[in-house]
């Protein structure tokens, strides 16, 4: 493997999964301006539920893997005071997903809690992604060469 592939692969693997957040959140957006039946709403929790499972799941593997080894070399403080933020608002997110899906029907009281999802779907989304491109910052290949060598890269790959 090249010395620039080396440097771009977390870059570009990162970017491919932040991508798909993107698309979660967008399509989560889409979904609470479409609310039109019990089932839609039940859609939105599921969404809303699985998005957070994986997110979760995402930025445990970061925590526990990659970025203990890049705060040895550079400060991503902003980055761990982001993950602080974001485990509270997915428990909110977990939250509201499990009120919608006890809910049987909608009437005027469900209105409210679809502005309320609405809302907890906006603000995440704008963490996430603030987020995720702080992340992309610090792992690009430019900054990336900056704090490893070609041999520490490759084992923070495990190449």
């Amino acid at each position: 493997m090249s010395s620039k592939a080396i440097f771009s692969t977390l870059y570009d693997q990162m970017r491919y999964a932040h991508g798909i957040h993107g698309q979660q959140l967008l399509s989560m957006q889409q979904q609470c301006k479409q609310i039109k039946t019990i089932a839609d709403l039940h859609r939105l929790a599921s969404g809303m539920h699985t998005f957070s499972y994986y997110l979760h799941l995402h930025h445990t593997m970061e925590d526990q893997g990659l970025f203990p080894k890049i705060a040895r070399k550079t400060d991503i403080s902003h980055l761990e005071t982001h993950h602080a933020q974001l485990s509270q608002i997915l428990i909110e997110f977990n939250n509201l997903s499990s009120r919608l899906k006890q809910l049987k029907n909608l009437d005027e009281n469900t209105k409210t809690i679809i502005i309320d999802a609405t809302e907890l779907v906006d603000r995440v989304s704008k963490l996430v992604n603030e987020h995720e491109r702080a992340e992309e910052q610090v792992i690009s290949p430019d900054s990336m060469r900056k704090l490893f060598t070609e041999s520490e890269m490759k084992q923070l790959l495990n190449f």
